[in-house]
């Protein structure tokens, strides 16, 4: 089962293992702020299952190129990235049988910490509790889960596997 750890001790490590890069998506594309656990990838698109989460089986679809509004993404790749995120959606239904999804496109003009990243991106989020709202599952004010390697392999296996029959 994943551990839950507070909101400074998830800063605390992200910064331990990557610093403060200029931009928290473009690091994690190229490896360079922790283990990645991807789920698909391919020259322009990363689906990935984020490291710090605030409900297990979220995942995350990342556009590889650093785009930080919608007036310079090209329309196909935001397309694209939507497509991707709606079938993450349809895995994590099917794999970890949540009572919805939430699926928000994020990128913020509040800085670099994490989840506020300025680059756009996708998160699809499971939601277990019929009370969960959207400040509940961005808000790292009740903490954060983590995973250890074995528990991150195991979903990453199962979200795979769903992922290739879809």
């Amino acid at each position: 089962m994943p551990t839950l750890i507070s909101r400074d001790e998830a800063l605390r490590r992200i910064e331990a293992e990557g610093g403060q890069p200029e931009c928290l998506m473009c690091a994690i594309v190229r490896r360079e702020v922790g283990a990645v656990h991807a789920i698909a990838e391919d020259a322009s698109m990363l689906v990935m299952l984020p490291r710090y989460v605030r409900r297990w089986g979220h995942v995350m679809v990342v556009p590889k190129p650093h785009v930080t509004s919608f007036a310079e993404v090209d329309p196909a790749l935001w397309a694209r990235a939507n497509a991707l995120a709606h079938q993450a959606a349809r895995m994590v239904e099917r794999v970890m049988r949540p009572r919805r999804c939430y699926v928000a496109s994020t990128g913020s003009s509040a800085g670099e910490m994490t989840q506020t990243s300025r680059h756009l991106h996708v998160h699809v989020i499971p939601l277990y509790e019929a009370d969960d709202r959207p400040s509940d599952v961005f808000s790292w004010s009740e903490g954060i889960y983590v995973g250890a390697p074995a528990e991150w392999a195991e979903l990453q296996a199962r979200y795979r596997e769903a992922w290739e029959a879809s």
